[in-house]
Order: structure tokens, then C-alpha cells, then sequence
């Protein structure tokens, strides 16, 4: 008897066996069917890229995303190289046709589409050519600037564009077999930045290759696709849908819970509202947005699976505080309701709960648009989780945004700083490495970069696809808030994905850094991390409104009674450049004037580079001594932020007055000066 039911149950784990291998097979075959029957064109991928149903299934046909950039090639030594960053003027190669001289920026083997096109500093003069398929003459010849102006057609305006000094170029460009991007750049040195992010397809995939002559034929779908993009609504959900709306109150330390949501649904809009918010001076009175949104944690969970753990205002793509803004899948509006239109399906239920980690009771306004979607297997869940570190940013280090296992999509990020100094902080390269690549396919040439702006712009913007919706400053200083969704650009990954952003300041500080990572991933594959309630309070960097834009040390009127001042050169402080004092012995005086638009009492803060052969100096404001004395001596370069402190000041021209002692005397011979800037700040 024993020695039958052991050959029974093999039968049945043979029969098992083999469902289980027709399920997947009869998946596969019904895929490959699918991507026989559909011919990849712009028109389709035009419409993929306002598809938000799609975006929460596995691609079919199935695609790799990856990115050529001008990224530092030194990065492949690793080490201190790893954070190399002269990510500019790198291609594939140089190459001759027709007597010219082209740079390759992309050589790419199809079938394929160019889902992005970004560069700091397109010009006119250098032209970039477009040779599809193996030709040996362009199908596309145009000064680089053209491609982001919104003038050459087809690439209007809603899809190429400038942003915060960014060109940007969000328009499907597929291939057949093959595509190579060259630029004839003729400023020496080589000095292109740029990021060209593509999708390729499985080898019999079918796409037909981008011919500008035809755009006629698309030019319905790029409109309505346009409208979508300018005026973004949600997925028209079924007509068996249904509002759930709650408005509950939760005490500190409690947690609140909508009903479970069951059926085979998805949730097609989602809403919420913090409804006795208040501003005020006071940075953690917990009554302001900023704490409100921060101290309610979202937590959604998917058929049992974990799948959303983010403060709720993060969620939304605003951190910290309401910082109004609407792109493709977010809208955060004046008065606080944020809305989210991302598809969010689920197999049999849906839990939804928001724990008030803060000190006084939040009221909160809850509103869902749920309605029948069949579950199949190309669905996914969505997942959120929400990450933040405070610490020193010398050395440079990578966050890890996400790494997780199994099959999914990374769609989106949220991109947070405290950004405690006034100096740009944002050189860092974006990694993402696909199923355990050896080195990331996609590797970014600045934060702002993949965010779609350049030069470290200190302006708000919000574009389709992006967005800084909050820079406080001044200039770099204060909190930022960033977001980036990947739909065309989407990252879909079999068994493995990892997402880390550089950090890479230029200056020694200690910022607070949060973000968010938005993937879809398959029932039954990791969650997101556990959000530490000790961990949400925004950082408090003063009241911005009391600060005055600094005064730039190279740009003030000076006298010296000894030794030589003027400009230098310095990459990393405000504007390159700062004020250098050489030359003076001890006793010589510096005089620096400088123009105060009110009279009042004002914090009076300096930025002073640190080097072996800089000095110690005493230092006056309008005649008042400074208690302590400055050393600016330091083993490498490194940087000072004196609190000099609180001085009537008269309106028009007051003085620093800097004079020389004798040096450290471990400095090298010189006891120089280098003034980066004067800070001021109300009291």
C-alpha cells in the first residue's frame, strides 16, 4: 500500500508538473502570439506613453531600458574612481564619413526605439545625424539644438523642449535593426553632455523604423497623446466603479484602516487631504503641512503582499509640505489634496491603512476610485517605499533607491534634500543595474541630469515627465523636492533590479537626503522597507525668507595695504571663482565693501576655502572685532563656514576688514585669503 500512494503522488506531482509547464508555456506562447500580431511604430509607442493600464504589466513584446551618457569612463576602474566626474565629451568612438569627423554617442543594435534624449549644452553649431538601419547617409541631419526646441517637426513642443536649462526630447525614435547617433561637436576640448536613453527588443520583435517623412499618418494619435500629457486624467475606469470616501480623525500612535476592498479590481484614482493644517514661524509645530504629511505614513498592502510604505505626502510626489505641481500621474494642489493616477490593480483584496507617527491627532480625507479589472498574468502590484540619511556628504557615497528581486518595472522616483550650505549638491550619477549586470547599463552624468534640468538650476518647473517643485534657497540651499516618471522609459527587469543615486557635494556638510522608488513588480516578490518613524521630521534650515542672496567674494569691491587680491578660479564654490588675498605679511589689511539694502541686525556668515598654504586672519565688521581668530589652513582642499555673528548693519556699504597673522605652522609658505562669499541673514 505504502509503495502505491508513493506512485500516486508522483503521478500527481508529474501532473502538476506538467500544468504548471503549460501554464507558463501557454503565457509565453500567448506573448510571442500577441508580439507576432503588433507591429512596433511611433504611433503605438506615442500612445504607450499615456498607456497607465500598461504600465502596470510586463511588457510585450518584452525590452531592456538602458542609457548611453557621456558618463566618466574612469568609472569602470572602481575605487575612488568610481565617483569620477568629467562626464562630459565621452563617446563610443570617433569615426570619418564623408571627411567629417563624428562622435558616436549611440551605436545600437535593433530592434529598439530612443525613449529620451537629454543635454546640457546643445548648440547650434554641433550637428548630430540619425543613420537607421545600416545607412550610410542620415535620415536625420539637424543642429543638436533643434531637437529641443519644439520646432522641428515632428518633435513639437509638449515633447521637446528646455527645462531649467535642460534640453529635453521625450519622443519615440524606433529602429529595425539598428540605430547610430553621432555628433560633429567642434569645440576642443570635447565637452557634450548628454543622456540617450533606449529600449531593446527581443530579436523578433517588429518595428518599423522612424521615417519623419511620414508623420502625417500619426499626427491624430501625437495630438491626443499631447493633450493627455498637457491635461492628465485617469484611466477611465469600468462603469461598475465606485467612490470610497473616509474622513477619519487619528490620534497620535493610532492607525486607521478602510475597509478591506475585495474583487478582482484596481483602483483607478486616489486622493487624500490633511484637513486641519495651519502655517505658522514655528518649523515643528506639528500642525504645519510639512510635519502633517510627513508624520501620516501610508501603508497598502496588495493580496497580502506589503507593497506601499511611504510618508503620505511623499507618496505624492511632494515632500516635505504641499508643494503644488500636476505632471502625468500626480496632482498636488493649493489647498492640499493630492491625487494620485496610478493603476493599481490587485487579485482578490486590497488593505489601505495610515498610522499618525506624530504628537496631535490628524484629520484626514480619503477618496478612491475602485472598479472591475480582470487579474492575468502579465498584471503587477504596485510598490512604494521611502528611504532617508543624514550624514557628512564628503566622501562621496551612492543611496540605494531600490534593490529588490524577482519580476517588475521601476517606474518613477522622488528625489528629496535638506541642503543645510548655499553650494550645488547635485553632480551625482544615477546607477541602475538590470538582472545582476556587471556594470550598470544605465549611468547617469548628474542628478539633475536625470531629473531633466542642468547647471544646478534653482528654479521650480514641471514638465510632463518631471518636475522641482520646491527649491527654498538660496541659490542651492534649503529643501529640494524632485520627481521623474519612467513610462516610455520604464525599467523592466526579470529577476533583479538595483537603483542608486551618487552623492556627490561640493562641499562638506551634513544635508538630510529622502526619496521614493515607484515600481510594479509581480504578486509574491519583496516589499518595500519598513519606514522608521524616527526618521520623518524635515530637517529645519531657518526661515528662508530672512536670508539675503549671498554676496559672491569675486564680484565685491576691495582694498589691500599689502600683497596682491583678485579672481581666482575654483570648480567647487559658488561661481567657480572666489576672491584670493596673495602675498601679505602679517599686520596687512584686507578691506571688503559690501552693499546691505536695509539697516537692521544680521547674522553675518562667510564661505572661506581651506588649503595647505592658506592663512590665519583676524577679521572686523564695520570695525567690530570677531572673537575668534580664522585659520584657513587645511591638508587638501577643504572649506569653512564661519559664524562671524549677529552686527548692526547700515544700509549701503558696511566692511569686512581681514587681517593677516602669523600662519599655522604647518601651513606651506603663502597664508592666503580665499573669500567664496558673504552670507547674510535677517534677525
Amino acid at each position: 500500500m505504502g509503495e502505491t500512494m508513493i506512485v500516486k503522488v508522483q503521478q500527481v506531482g508529474v501532473l502538476v508538473a506538467i500544468a504548471a509547464l503549460s501554464a507558463c508555456w501557454g503565457e509565453r506562447t500567448g506573448e510571442r502570439a500577441a508580439e507576432a500580431l503588433t507591429t512596433i511604430g511611433v504611433p503605438t509607442l506615442l500612445e504607450e506613453m499615456v498607456d497607465l493600464e500598461n504600465l502596470a504589466r510586463r511588457p510585450v513584446p518584452f525590452f531592456r531600458s538602458a542609457q548611453a551618457s557621456s558618463y566618466s569612463r574612469a568609472s569602470h576602474d572602481g575605487g575612488d574612481a568610481w565617483f569620477a566626474n568629467d562626464d562630459r565629451g565621452h563617446y563610443v568612438r570617433t569615426e570619418t564619413n564623408d571627411g567629417r569627423t563624428e562622435h558616436v554617442l549611440a551605436d545600437l543594435e535593433g530592434p529598439g526605439t530612443i525613449t529620451r534624449f537629454w543635454s546640457a549644452n546643445p548648440t547650434i553649431e554641433n550637428v548630430t545625424r540619425f543613420y537607421f538601419d545600416g545607412e550610410t547617409e542620415p535620415s536625420i541631419e539637424t543642429p543638436l539644438s533643434e531637437l529641443f526646441t519644439g520646432e522641428l517637426h515632428p518633435f513639437d513642443s509638449v515633447f521637446s523642449y528646455v527645462s531649467g536649462t535642460g534640453g529635453n526630447l521625450y519622443y519615440p525614435i524606433p529602429y529595425r535593426s539598428s540605430l547610430k547617433i553621432t555628433i560633429e561637436e567642434r569645440d576642443e576640448p570635447l565637452s557634450l553632455y548628454y543622456e540617450i536613453g533606449y529600449r531593446s527588443y527581443e530579436a523578433d520583435a517588429v518595428v518599423e523604423t522612424f521615417d519623419r517623412r511620414r508623420a502625417s499618418e500619426w499626427e491624430d494619435v501625437q495630438a491626443r497623446v499631447a493633450g493627455s500629457l498637457l491635461d492628465p486624467q485617469p484611466v477611465v475606469a469600468p462603469e461598475e466603479s465606485e467612490w470610497m470616501s473616509e474622513t477619519a480623525t487619528i490620534e497620535p500612535g493610532e492607525t486607521f484602516s478602510l475597509p478591506r476592498v475585495r474583487g478582482e479590481k484596481a483602483v483607478y484614482e486616489f486622493s487624500a487631504r490633511v484637513l486641519d493644517t495651519r502655517e505658522s514661524q514655528v518649523w515643528d509645530d506639528p500642525t504645519r503641512a510639512h510635519n502633517a504629511y510627513r508624520f501620516l505614513v501610508l501603508g497598502i498592502s496588495f493580496d497580502r503582499d506589503a507593497s506601499v510604505a511611504v510618508p503620505l505626502g511623499d507618496f505624492f510626489g511632494s515632500g516635505p509640505g504641499v508643494n503644488p505641481y500636476e505632471n502625468l500621474l500626480f496632482t498636488v494642489d493649493d489647498d492640499g489634496l493630492m491625487t494620485s493616477r496610478l493603476v493599481m490593480p490587485f487579485r482578490r483584496f486590497m488593505d489601505l491603512e495610515i498610522t499618525n507617527s506624530g504628537t496631535v491627532p490628524y484629520t484626514v480625507e480619503l477618496s478612491l476610485h475602485i472598479g472591475p479589472r480582470e487579474w492575468t498574468r502579465r498584471d503587477y502590484h504596485l510598490r512604494a517605499q521611502w528611504g532617508t540619511l543624514t550624514r557628512e556628504a564628503w566622501p562621496h557615497f551612492d543611496v540605494t533607491f531600490l534593490s529588490t528581486t524577482g519580476e517588475g518595472k521601476l517606474v518613477g522616483s522622488v528625489y528629496n534634500l535638506a541642503n543645510p550650505v548655499l553650494v550645488w549638491w547635485g553632480e551625482g550619477d544615477q546607477k541602475i543595474w538590470i538582472d545582476g549586470e556587471p556594470f550598470p547599463s544605465t549611468f547617469g552624468t548628474g542628478t539633475e541630469d536625470d531629473y531633466g534640468y542642468a547647471y544646478g538650476y534653482n528654479g521650480r518647473f514641471v514638465r510632463p515627465f518631471h518636475a522641482q517643485t520646491r527649491v527654498d534657497g538660496p541659490w542651492s540651499g534649503g529643501h529640494i523636492s524632485l520627481n521623474r516618471w519612467y513610462v516610455l522609459d520604464a525599467f523592466p527587469y526579470r529577476s533583479a533590479i538595483r537603483f542608486d543615486q551618487e552623492v556627490w557635494h561640493w562641499m562638506p556638510s551634513r544635508p538630510t537626503w529622502s526619496h521614493v522608488a515607484y515600481w510594479y513588480a509581480r504578486p509574491g516578490t519583496p516589499g518595500p522597507r519598513i519606514t522608521d518613524p524616527w526618521t520623518l521630521a524635515p530637517v529645519d534650515l531657518g526661515i528662508r525668507e530672512n536670508m539675503l542672496d549671498p554676496y559672491e567674494g569675486e564680484g565685491l569691491s576691495f582694498t589691500v595695504s599689502g600683497g596682491t587680491a583678485g579672481t581666482e578660479r575654483l570648480a567647487n564654490c559658488a561661481g567657480a571663482h572666489h576672491l584670493v588675498w596673495r602675498g601679505a605679511d602679517p599686520g596687512d589689511r584686507l578691506v571688503v565693501r559690501f552693499e546691505v539694502p536695509d539697516a537692521g541686525r544680521y547674522s553675518v556668515e562667510l564661505n572661506l576655502a581651506m588649503m595647505p598654504d592658506y592663512g590665519r586672519h583676524r577679521v572686523w565688521v564695520n570695525g567690530v572685532a570677531v572673537a575668534e581668530e580664522l585659520d584657513s589652513y587645511s591638508a587638501e582642499l577643504y572649506w569653512h563656514h564661519p559664524k562671524l555673528g549677529v552686527f548692526d548693519l547700515v544700509q549701503g556699504i558696511n566692511t569686512l576688514e581681514v587681517e593677516t597673522q602669523e600662519p599655522n605652522p604647518a601651513a606651506s609658505p603663502g597664508n592666503l585669503f580665499g573669500l567664496d562669499y558673504v552670507f547674510l541673514i535677517r534677525q
